[in-house]
C-alpha cells in the first residue's frame, strides 16, 4: 500500500488494520517509495500482550520515524493544532494534558482551531522552513488530518495552580524535545541524524513551558505568547 505522508511515498504493509488507518494518506502515483516499512521485521515480544493491529501500528510507526530522520525530519510527541494557518503542537510526559489543552483550543476558538494529529505528528524541514504533518499515527482517539501546516510553536505543558508560560533556552529545549521523540536507534547513522534535526529545529522554532490550570485563561496565555513570539520571527 502506497501512502504519502509527510511528503514522503511510504509503503505499508497492508497487515493489521493499518489499510483502514491509512485511508486519507494512499497514494495512486506509480513511482519508488522514500521509505518501505518491512512487516518482516515487526517485533512481536516488543509488545507482549498486544493484538495483531496495536503489533501492526506501533512497529510501523517505529520504522517511519526511524527513516524520517534521513529526510530532516523527526517525530514529536504531542498534539498539534492548527489556528489561523499555523501549527502549534503541545508535548510532554503521558498525563500532562494535552489532548485536554488542544481540546480546550477548540472550545475556545470554535472551528478555526483544528487538531491534525493528537499524539505523532512528522515534523519536517523543507528548503529552511519546518512543516508539520498529520500522520496516521495518531493516538487511540485516531485523531489526524492528512495536511501541512507550517510550524509556529512548540510547548511543554506542565500541571500546576496558576498559568505561567516561559520561553526555553537552548539546552532546555534541546532536553525536552529529545525525551519526547524517538531516540533509541541500533544505528548510530540514524542517531546523529536525530541530534542534527533536534539542534536545526530548536535554533528555527520558538519552544515553551506552560504551567498550567486545564480552563480557557491557559488557552489565551499560550495562544497569544506563541502567535506574538511567531510574528516577531516571521514565521
Amino acid at each position: 500500500m502506497l501512502c504519502k505522508i509527510a511528503e514522503l511515498l511510504v509503503e505499508v504493509p497492508v497487515v493489521g488494520d493499518m489499510d483502514s488507518r491509512c485511508t486519507e494518506y494512499i497514494c495512486r502515483e506509480n513511482k519508488k517509495p522514500d521509505i518501505v516499512v518491512n512487516d518482516s521485521l515487526y517485533r512481536k515480544t516488543a509488545w507482549p500482550g498486544a493484538d495483531r493491529p496495536m503489533l501492526c501500528y506501533m512497529e510501523s510507526g517505529i520504522q517511519f520515524y526511524t527513516h524520517l530522520n534521513r529526510f530532516q525530519g523527526i517525530m514529536l510527541h504531542a498534539s498539534a493544532v492548527e489556528l489561523d494557518g499555523k501549527a502549534y503542537l503541545f508535548s510532554g510526559p503521558c498525563g500532562m494534558g494535552k489532548s485536554t489543552h488542544t481540546r480546550l483550543w477548540q472550545q475556545v476558538f470554535g472551528p478555526a482551531a483544528q487538531v491534525f494529529n493528537d499524539d505523532k505528528p512528522a515534523l519536517r524541514c523543507i528548503d529552511g522552513k519546518w512543516f508539520a504533518y498529520g500522520t496516521p499515527w495518531c493516538g487511540k482517539d485516531g485523531i489526524n488530518q492528512n495536511k501541512k501546516v507550517p510550524l509556529a510553536g512548540i510547548c511543554f505543558l506542565k500541571r500546576g495552580e496558576t498559568n505561567v508560560i516561559r520561553q526555553l533556552d537552548t539546552f532546555e529545549a534541546f532536553q525536552k524535545i529529545v525525551s519526547q521523540t524517538r531516540r533509541k536507534f541500533r544505528d548510530p547513522e540514524i542517531l546523529d541524524l536525530m541530534l542534527i534535526n533536534v539542534e536545526n529545529l530548536i535554533s528555527n522554532i520558538p519552544v515553551f513551558e506552560l504551567q498550567n490550570r486545564p480552563e480557557p485563561e491557559a488557552v489565551y496565555l499560550s495562544y497569544q505568547t506563541m502567535h506574538q513570539k511567531a510574528e516577531e520571527m516571521g514565521l
